[in-house]
């Protein structure tokens, strides 16, 4: 507080004062006969004197007072300091946090809790109006009628579907406040799923030709039946090509998987074109038209071997699930001076496509959409799923667009890479 607010309003005041004192004495000096002079002088010397006493006693209190002050707002710049350092530690958890009163009413949520909900001041709004679960305000209510913090796995559908993990919990501190925390375990459940079906996936695709081996072999040994050799013979051989099939895939994902891509300069519309010259003979005993619109030559900082796997799995693909009609290979350069620096490479075929309901799975390993269709055309169940490591590595993207019993688009992103080196293999070609 400064001081000279009161200093000279203070000092006026006490001026009045001492005047009305001294002029009080000395009329009543006069009225009782008494010299008033030396009234005067006394009266000026005790008023001076406690003048300057109250002085000094106020100039000591706004001393005071100013350190009060100071500390008073050093207190306060503390505090939001460590208000906005405690903000700060919230909002970068990878956990959502609230804080709530008894009625599980918000009284504090971080960036994540906001994100999670969708909503930008869940200040003075309820639980369950932002997240509309009974489940979530019930763990609250839980933990502020009881003393034991309340746990559980939670499930939400708004704003979208998600799993997380809910903890809440009150301090002797803040016995009126409600604490909970979310983790969002979404990720976690998925993964496990995948986990679970690809041991279940990868069992049964093992085991079907290893009992047909077992079989046909069995047989063959009960019987020396030259006709019977040559009846099972070529089925045994047709099962181990499957399985050699089902590793070699594995390896490749495994390696598309594991470790950073080693690129080299690589010409990605050769790699394409061999590829479709590669496959049109599978496409000719379809009676199939299998076309391919793009640059001659194209050069991309990429490995070669997962680019051509990538090329060969899509347009095979097209190729199996294609019964007539076409499919159209297109590959979309960007401009001459690969300044966008990205390359497009599209698949189009007029085949069987795709439920709605299957594609947000197509890419996990093993899954078939037809699982009868798909053994019989020879596929492995792991061919997306190559496909999808293999670019994503790249830094690149997959995605699909696709209608049943009209046809799949599969279209896939990736950067060119360095500039420099794309314009200097773009000249020498």
């Amino acid at each position: 507080m400064p001081r000279s607010g009161f200093r000279w309003p203070f000092r006026a005041l006490l001026a009045v004062a001492v005047c009305a004192v001294a002029a009080g004495l000395a009329w009543v000096s006069m009225r009782k006969g008494f010299n008033p002079g030396w009234i005067l002088v006394a009266t000026g010397a005790i008023a001076g004197a406690l003048a300057a006493h109250m002085m000094q006693l106020f100039d000591g209190y706004e001393r005071e007072a100013g350190r009060k002050q100071e500390q008073l707002d050093d207190l306060l710049l503390q505090t939001r300091e460590q208000k906005n350092a405690v903000d700060a530690f919230a909002d970068g958890l990878d956990v959502a946090i609230f804080v709530c009163d008894r009625r599980a009413t918000i009284e504090y949520a971080n960036r994540l809790a906001r994100e999670m909900f969708n909503i930008d001041r869940p200040q003075g709004k309820t639980l369950l109006a932002i997240t509309l679960s009974v489940d979530l305000e019930q763990l609250v209510l839980s933990a502020a009628s009881g003393e034991d913090p309340q746990e559980g796995e939670l499930s939400f559908s708004y704003p979208s579907d998600r799993i997380a993990l809910g903890k809440a919990w009150k301090h002797s501190a803040s016995p009126g406040r409600i604490y909970l925390s979310l983790f969002d375990i979404s990720d976690l459940r998925r993964l496990e799923r995948i986990r679970k079906d690809f041991v279940a996936n990868v069992s049964h695709e093992l085991r079907t030709p290893m009992t047909i081996i077992r079989a046909n072999a069995e047989t063959m040994l009960d019987d020396d039946d030259p006709e019977l050799r040559q009846r099972y013979l070529p089925r045994i051989i047709t099962e181990v090509d499957r399985l050699s099939s089902i590793t070699q895939d594995l390896l490749v994902l495994s390696s598309a998987e594991s470790g950073p891509v080693r690129k080299a300069p690589c010409d990605f519309a050769d790699t394409v074109r061999a590829t479709v010259s590669q496959l049109t003979t599978k496409a000719d005993e379809k009676d199939l038209q299998l076309s391919y619109d793009g640059p001659k030559h194209f050069v991309i900082e990429a490995n070669g071997s997962q680019m051509m796997q990538v090329c060969l799995n899509l347009i095979e693909n097209a190729i199996k699930y294609t019964p007539s009609g076409t499919v159209h290979v297109e590959l979309i350069a960007p401009a001459d001076d690969g300044s966008d620096g990205i390359v497009t490479l599209r698949v189009t075929d007029t085949g069987i496509g795709i439920a709605s309901d299957h594609i947000s799975r197509i890419f996990e390993r093993f899954y078939r959409v037809d699982k009868g269709r798909s053994r019989q055309s020879g596929g492995t169940g792991l061919g997306l799923a190559i496909v999808k490591h293999i670019v994503e590595a790249h830094g690149g993207h997959v995605k699909v667009r696709s209608t049943l019993n009209s046809g799949s688009t599969f279209e896939v992103t990736l950067p060119v890479g360095d500039v420099e080196v794309f314009q200097r293999h773009l000249r020498e070609g």
